[in-house]
């Protein structure tokens, strides 16, 4: 099926429109409901709030300011691995944005999934790449929908290769995360066979807009597949960035945790992160807190620090700092990239 055959995917709600749902009353509520149930957590947990408070004053900042330098490398090792992707799908001539350009786009993902729900991020990185690139809509999901899951690969692998080193604990909750990891790997090895199989009668039942958008979502996602090893490499560079944070935040507070239980903490934090609300708020809480003190020895108090310190770096930063490069780009350099694709679109 040609491309040029119908136009270019239909109009799609702007970026702008985009941040105004995130940042819209009822996301702003969801943020209230998600403080109220962190409120419910520290009563629920004892937790003894000043006891806590001096273990993050007492932090080493030096070891923290690092932890957050590595935090951000991880965004632009995941925006090499994105352009990678790009590349596999790009039409043969088509230019792909630079590294800085994938990256910037990587954190405003990132910054979106932090304040609305159910990621929207994933859907207003793909809005932005459509609007200032004149790209397609639809394939750039399969992109995106194909780096979730050599992600997803990964962070079984690294379970697996983690999980041996805290099994001798006697406790079921290793077991639970592992298994839900390796489901997710097995469920979206499913869903890929699927698409695979069904492409040609789904797109001979479907009308001629939605088989257009379809065949484009299908090209993006099984054609980012190409060059795996080299995104794997990338991939695995932006979860070793995640790990050293973790680890980093854990030598600031002096706590003598296991290097597998940093790893197991890390990667269950992502896990964690599907949970619909923004960012995750409560559910990597309490599961990363709950897994800390279950697997380790430390207290509720301690474990309260760690978790505190490590969402700062990985959720409160990224509110902060993508909401100042979206206004950046805003005021700046979007009306730069986006005035030529407009253009074209006359």
């Amino acid at each position: 099926m040609a491309e040029n055959q119908y136009p270019q995917d239909g109009a799609e709600p702007a970026p702008q429109s985009v941040l105004r749902r995130v940042w819209s009353l009822p996301a702003i509520i969801s943020l209230v409901m998600a403080a109220l149930f962190l409120v419910f957590m520290v009563t629920r947990f004892d937790i003894d709030l000043s006891a806590t408070w001096d273990r993050v004053t007492n932090s080493n900042p030096w070891y923290l300011a690092l932890a957050f330098i590595v935090h951000y490398t991880t965004f632009v090792f995941r925006g090499v691995r994105w352009r990678l992707l790009l590349q596999n799908t790009a039409a043969p001539g088509v230019p792909v944005p630079g590294v800085l350009y994938c990256s910037q786009l990587v954190l405003l993902g990132w910054f979106a999934n932090s304040v609305g729900w159910l990621r929207l991020g994933d859907a207003y990185r793909a809005y932005l790449y459509r609007d200032e690139q004149n790209g397609s809509f639809s394939r750039t999901i399969g992109t995106i929908l194909a780096e979730r899951a050599l992600d997803t690969v990964l962070v079984a692998l690294l379970m697996v290769a983690a999980a041996p080193f805290l099994l001798d604990r006697g406790n079921s909750v290793t077991w639970v995360v592992l298994a839900l990891a390796v489901s997710l790997v097995v469920g979206l090895a499913m869903f890929f066979a699927a698409m695979t199989w069904a492409e040609g009668p789904l797109l001979r039942r479907m009308p001629p807009w939605m088989a257009v958008r379809y065949e484009r979502f299908h090209q993006g996602t099984m054609g980012s597949f190409q060059r795996v090893p080299m995104a794997t490499v990338w991939g695995l560079l932006g979860w070793m960035a995640e790990i050293g944070r973790m680890y980093l935040v854990v030598r600031a507070l002096g706590f003598d945790i296991d290097f597998a239980l940093v790893v197991f903490l890390t990667l269950a934090n992502s896990l964690l992160t599907l949970v619909p609300t923004p960012g995750g708020v409560g559910a990597v809480e309490s599961g990363v807190g709950g897994l800390a003190v279950r697997l380790s020895s430390l207290s509720v108090n301690a474990a309260a620090a760690l978790v505190l310190i490590d969402r700062a770096i990985t959720y409160i930063s990224v509110i902060v700092l993508g909401s100042a490069l979206f206004l950046v780009r805003q005021a700046v350099w979007r009306p730069r990239l986006a005035g030529p694709s407009r253009a074209e679109n006359r």
